[in-house]
């Protein structure tokens, strides 16, 4: 069971990053910069952030909680 805690922990770290790497791409684009409706489109990407976080979390507990019993 550890072991996909710590698969679930390295999935939330990659789905995160590539979170963060769009949101960097899509703010420093000349075109999409340009775009009125950013706000949205950034919420979007910072829950992807937010979802690889919990999923990374979730991973965590679940290691722990394999390394307890």
């Amino acid at each position: 069971m550890a072991r996909v805690g710590i698969w679930t922990g390295v999935t939330g770290l990659a789905i995160s990053g590539l979170g963060t790497l769009l949101l960097f791409a899509h703010v420093t684009s000349e075109y999409h910069a340009a775009i009125q409706d950013m706000d949205s489109i950034a919420v979007g990407y910072l829950g992807l952030i937010l979802f690889g976080v919990c999923v990374s979390v979730t991973g965590l507990t679940v290691k722990l909680r394999a390394a307890g019993d």
